[in-house]
């Protein structure tokens, strides 16, 4: 049984990740809820090593979070069984499409939980894909019977070596940690950037200010969290995607926020872990992106 209070999405996630299941491996869950999980996880096998010890994290409480970030593999997009499977989730779950075909959410009472469909750009042209500004989609349209997935070019890579355990009953698959990381470094350099904007309110400043505080945060965590498999499997997804402008944009973000002591993601991570716990992180972290 899940845990309400320790988990209080998994009512809805937990049924609707049943159900995604069955449209193929390549569905993963991204995002501080995929964190979430993968720390509750962790937080059950003490014994499994990773690169910092949970026990030695100054704040190892895991973080809840209200949206699901749910990236679609390119093969799903693709497919059309696979797509029809992920809608008919989606509308079995009482989730309402918000955003053409990508963002869809569920009110229960006054809590609402948004789930954003993501999706790697494809390198290639492929014949059942086609693109628009933001979206990937299945070629010929779907129309109501398929889903879209937004276009996350820091995705590449997410198809290799997910990282899959076991909660609750289900098998659980999240990006290997080298993409998540590309995916929350940019994240967090996109909204440091829109904290700096002069013609945004003094509030809106501050929202996105403590977003990047957050990404920054995500970042050490996801290479904390990592175990000896994925540390051992980390060049291959390096070698793999490096050539990417995805990963040469996390190479610079790396060097520039976490290359030194006094940088800003260093600066605002610092309480979160002891002195050389951190150093850890920022030397795996320079091991990736050299």
């Amino acid at each position: 049984m899940a845990d309400s209070a320790n988990d209080p999405m998994w009512g809805e996630f937990g049924p609707l990740w049943r159900r995604l299941q069955a449209a193929g491996r390549g569905v993963l869950v991204g995002g501080g809820y995929g964190l979430f999980l993968k720390q509750n996880w962790l937080l059950s096998r003490p014994r499994l090593p990773t690169v910092v010890r949970l026990d030695a994290w100054n704040d190892a409480s895991p973080r809840a979070t209200k949206d699901l970030d749910i990236v679609l593999g390119l093969e799903i997009v693709s497919s059309r069984g696979s797509q029809r499977l992920i809608s008919d989730a989606l509308k079995e779950q009482g989730f309402d499409e918000i955003r053409p075909r990508w963002q869809f959410a569920k009110k229960e009472g006054e809590r609402t939980t948004v789930v954003d469909l993501h999706s790697p750009v494809p390198e290639e042209p492929h014949p059942n894909l086609a693109m628009d500004r933001v979206r990937v989609k299945h070629k010929p349209s779907l129309g109501a019977e398929g889903v879209h997935g937004r276009q996350n070019v820091e995705a590449v890579g997410s198809d290799l070596h997910p990282v899959i355990f076991e909660t609750n009953g289900l098998k659980v698959r999240v990006p290997n940690p080298v993409t998540w990381s590309v995916m929350k470094l940019c994240a967090m350099r996109d909204r440091l950037r829109k904290s700096e904007e002069n013609d945004r309110a003094e509030e809106g400043r501050t929202f996105e200010r403590e977003q990047a505080m957050k990404h920054a945060r995500d970042v050490c965590r996801i290479v904390a969290m990592t175990t000896r498999e994925e540390s051992d499997r980390a060049a291959e997804v390096v070698e793999a995607v490096k050539s990417s402008a995805a990963f040469t944009n996390a190479v610079e973000i790396r060097n520039a926020f976490f290359g030194g002591g006094n940088d800003w993601g260093t600066r605002v991570v610092q309480s979160a872990w002891r002195t050389d716990d951190l150093k850890i992180i920022r030397s795996v972290l320079t091991s990736w992106f050299a």
